[in-house]
């Protein structure tokens, strides 16, 4: 942990706020707040002797483990340095150890994946789009596949030592590999190779040479089975020259083909998937080899899981098998995982303690700290009256995609709702809604075409902010990444862009665009590349305030005190401005450098004269330098102790009435609820 910079007394403070609960003083808390479920699960492990032992891992929240046999999961990875989890495996001798391939390497736990060790930062799967069966244990090594790097191999005995190129395969994307007939297989974007005699061999007697997208492999007893994108699967035994086609002849037939299972000693009983990228989404079963072939359909939700935008199967990427008589199998994809007790015929859903969550806004009712607005990634606006513990989904009339920003008016029962829907950049969807979210009025409008923005990679033109004039309701901004802000005067039914003086309308981050909290003809808007800027007209016209190429994320206005303003920017600095903005500031965090890592999200609270949070962000999407507070205003800041994944930060809401509590909401983890201590008096 790094130590904060500064004099003595700040360190003082600092530790204070380390030391053990003792009257006001203590550490923090954090308790996971929701929703459950949700999000991209990559690939799913089950401990091979027992059960009860599952892991799950996440594209965007690295891994979960759940200890009762995947009924309740709890968020581990710590030690990840990335949340991009291609697959998991657990060392059958001995159990205790896992591994795990991400974007940015290899990782072993030894601990049953309380912790985690870098093994290699050089063995990676950076790709978005993961294989199915990258690690795996056997013919006396771990053997683990990349997407450009080859194959590489691992003694038994020293899962920590440098990971051994198996030279051959570079520059070919390796999606699955398995061990049939004394040799090694790997499936690739190429087709079949097979290991012999120290060099990959092409095996692709019997495939489509115009389908030779491999995208999973498994082995039972002297069959081998290899999954074609398009032509799905095909069977080789020991004593054929070739593979032989196993084609899906139901209707609707699948646009392609992915994950696979079969069942160890039943080399008849074979599980199909479709690809993920490719709707419908279908899973198969066939009792004689491929022959033949069943839709299974019955997916159940759980009754008390929080409704999502699909209710279920959504894209399949893993099966694994669950030992145990009769054995089970889970099915991990991109919404949920499944577990079925009976074959396949019935699925039933696993989502408690599974946060695998992208938050991108937070707020708290002002009237009731028990009412929570979640905005999130792919499943919208999810609303919770009772601080987090249930949810239920508010999109009747809203377009599906990413909820953006909800804002809470003082107009009773009023929201207005900011969206960015799936492969929708040609206007700005915003919605508003007079009875609590129940039902939404589209009142967006239209935006100029993106080929006309400036080609930098930071700008796509999406909708990113939104706030409301407090003192006329139909007054409203919207801040866009690329277009700047955009104003209407009648709720909505006409809209104009109001970027006079406005440079650089590049504004992205939570609270980029504000309205001052006294009057609300002045408003605030932190720019990429150009800093911050101040409008005293309402958006008529604009004045920079800072100098400098800067990018500027998140920006707070203290409600105790209109006339300090914070702004995150790139690196490990805030500007901090006491006088409105005509003077500003850097105030240095206490963390490492990295040209990775921005301040992105700041909050004062509403209620506690210079009590500030502020959360880190890195543009990989690796592990942050955290959270920080300050009791002083943003004049300094101390790192809050946090045992969860260091994930992005996206947003920060204080609740108001309850003493020094927020509610944290991360780019994969969910929302925590944090509870801070008390500065030492």
């Amino acid at each position: 942990m790094s130590l904060p910079y500064g004099i003595t007394s700040f360190l003082l403070t600092f530790i204070l706020f380390l030391s053990p609960a003792r009257g006001a003083d203590r550490a923090a808390s954090w308790q996971e707040a929701g929703y459950g479920g949700g999000g991209r699960f990559t690939s799913i492990a089950v401990h091979p002797q027992n059960p009860r032992i599952v892991y799950a891992a996440s594209d965007v929240a690295g891994i979960y483990r759940s200890r009762d046999g995947g009924l309740r999961f709890e968020i581990t990875g710590l030690g990840l340095e990335s949340f991009s989890v291609a697959d998991l495996a657990v060392n059958p001798q001995p159990p205790h150890e896992v591994v795990a391939l991400t974007g940015d390497g290899l990782y072993l736990s030894l601990n049953q994946g309380d912790s985690w060790l870098k093994v290699s930062g050089e063995v990676s799967y950076p790709s978005r789009f993961f294989g199915s069966r990258l690690l795996l244990f056997t013919l006396g090594s771990l053997w683990i596949a990349t997407d450009s790097k080859g194959v590489f191999r691992l003694p038994l005995n020293n899962l920590k030592a440098t990971p051994e190129s198996v030279a051959g395969l570079e520059n070919v994307k390796i999606n699955a590999l398995a061990a049939a007939f004394g040799f090694l297989y790997a499936g690739t974007d190429r087709g079949v190779f097979r290991r012999e005699d120290q060099a990959w061999r092409r095996q692709n007697q019997g495939l489509d040479p115009q389908a030779l997208e491999i995208t999973d492999l498994a082995s039972c007893r002297d069959t081998l089975y290899v999954v074609e994108k398009k032509k799905g699967l095909y069977r080789l035994e020991k004593a054929a020259g070739s593979f032989q086609h196993r084609p899906v002849r139901l209707s609707p037939a699948p646009k392609g083909y992915k994950a696979l299972l079969v069942l160890p000693g039943r080399p008849e009983l074979v599980y199909l998937g479709s690809h993920p990228e490719d709707w419908p989404f279908s899973l198969y079963r066939s009792q004689d080899g491929g022959a033949n072939w069943r839709s299974l359909t019955n997916f159940k939700t759980d009754p008390e899981a929080p409704v999502n935008w699909i209710n279920t199967l959504a894209g399949v990427e893993e099966l694994a098998l669950a030992p145990g008589t009769p054995p089970g199998i889970f099915l991990a994809d991109w919404w949920n995982l499944w577990h079925t007790a009976d074959g396949g015929n019935l699925w039933s859903q696993r989502h408690r303690g599974l946060q695998n969550t992208v938050v991108n806004d937070i707020k708290v009712h002002p009237g009731n700290p028990r009412m929570i607005y979640l905005c999130a990634h792919d499943n919208g606006l999810m609303i919770s009256e009772d601080r987090g513990k249930t949810w239920r989904r508010a999109m009747k009339g809203v377009a599906d995609g990413h909820a953006q920003e909800v804002e809470i008016s003082a107009v009773p029962g009023r929201l207005v709702l900011l969206v960015n829907p799936w492969e929708r950049k040609d206007r700005v969807f915003l919605y508003e809604s007079r009875d609590s979210g129940a039902t939404w009025k589209d009142i967006g409008f239209a935006l100029p075409p993106l080929a006309s923005l400036p080609k930098r990679g930071y700008l796509d033109g999406t909708a990113t902010n939104v706030e409301l004039d407090p003192r006329a309701p139909g007054t409203i901004y919207v801040g866009t990444n690329g277009f700047g802000v955009y104003k209407t005067t009648d709720g909505g039914k006409t809209w104009s862009p109001v970027n006079t003086g406005l440079a650089t309308p590049y504004i992205k981050g939570p609270g980029a665009l504000r309205i001052h909290p006294g009057n609300p003809d002045i408003l605030f808007a932190a720019t990429l590349a150009g800093g911050v800027y101040k409008s005293t007209n309402g958006g008529g016209s604009w004045q920079r305030l800072t100098s400098g190429e800067r990018f500027c994320f998140g920006l707070a206005i203290d409600p105790q005190n209109p006339s300090r303003i914070a702004a995150g920017q790139a690196g490990r600095t805030i500007l901090l401005s006491e006088d409105e903005g005509r003077n500003w500031r850097e105030v240095e965090l206490p963390a490492g450098t990295s040209p990775q890592l921005a301040v992105y999200s700041l909050a004062f609270h509403p209620e506690r004269p210079g009590v500030v949070l502020a959360g880190s962000l890195r543009y990989d999407v690796r592990a942050v330098e955290g959270l920080f507070l300050s009791y002083d205003g943003a004049n300094s800041f101390i790192r809050v102790p946090q045992e969860i994944p260091r994930v992005n930060i996206n947003t920060i809401a204080f609740v108001p009435g309850l003493p020094l509590t927020a509610y944290l909401g991360f780019n994969g983890i969910g929302i925590f609820r944090l509870e801070i201590g008390e500065k030492k008096r």
